[in-house]
């Protein structure tokens, strides 16, 4: 049995720093969930807004417990298990577009709402070798107001729904979900993944460190994606996706 010790606090300014400090202190397996965070981010550094009514939490997770249970070096495999289980959350509690919901690669969490693709949840990851941890941080939209600048581009799970939702209790649906996907094999755990990706046969840009690449998606796997570019295939590593219309 997997168990986590959570630390509930009213306002920070991110989770995952704090998880971070937390790590190279030598604390392992907390979560720590916060009801505001004044500095979130999301992948690239872009702010994540976190207004009260969402649910922003991070997992400290030790790398070697990770290693020996799973027997399984494969890092990746964690950030997929993250966008993985907050999906299966999401699904469970969306009762009127469960059908539409599904993971944009790497590990956003997203609604198609009027043929327009909307992020529910996104997950940042961050490693730290040297001392054996890694930091997931999740943040998902539930009750909180969506702001006017990305109400094109986000959504949350009362506007989908309608109502609103217990936070602690989606919480601990999570960790049900991740508790049981993280013994998963890792097929088992890239099967479920890709199927339900929103992004395997889409077209698609994706803007790494040092170019920008237009193709369409034939697969995904824990090391990147696979695109279709002309008359070749091309593995990317790292990058931005953004769904083409």
């Amino acid at each position: 049995m997997m168990e986590w010790h959570i630390i509930h606090l009213k306002e920070i300014d991110s989770t995952n720093k704090y998880c971070y400090k937390l790590g190279k202190e030598g604390k392992r397996n907390l979560i720590v969930v916060s009801d505001v965070q004044t500095g979130g981010v999301g992948r690239l550094e872009r702010e994540w807004y976190s207004d009260f009514g969402g649910l922003y939490f991070s997992i400290l997770l030790d790398l070697k417990e990770f290693k020996k249970k799973c027997k399984n070096e494969n890092i990746g495999k964690l950030n997929f298990l993250g966008s993985l289980s907050t999906l299966e959350t999401l699904i469970y509690y969306s009762k009127n577009n469960y059908k539409n919901l599904g993971i944009k690669f790497p590990n956003d969490v997203i609604v198609n709402v009027d043929n327009k693709d909307k992020k529910v949840s996104g997950v940042l990851s961050e490693i730290n070798i040297n001392y054996g941890f890694l930091v997931l941080g999740v943040g998902i939209n539930v009750n909180n107001k969506i702001h006017d600048e990305i109400k094109d581009t986000a959504t949350s799970l009362k506007v989908l729904e309608g109502k609103e939702f217990d936070r602690f209790e989606i919480l601990d649906r999570f960790v049900d979900n991740f508790r049981n996907n993280y013994f998963l094999d890792d097929d088992e755990v890239l099967k479920k993944y890709k199927k339900h990706s929103k992004t395997i046969g889409r077209y698609v840009k994706i803007i790494t460190p040092k170019e920008e690449i237009k193709g369409k998606v034939l697969d995904i796997d824990y090391n990147g994606v696979y695109l279709a570019i002309d008359n070749e295939i091309k593995h990317i590593a790292v990058g931005d996706c953004f769904h083409l219309r």
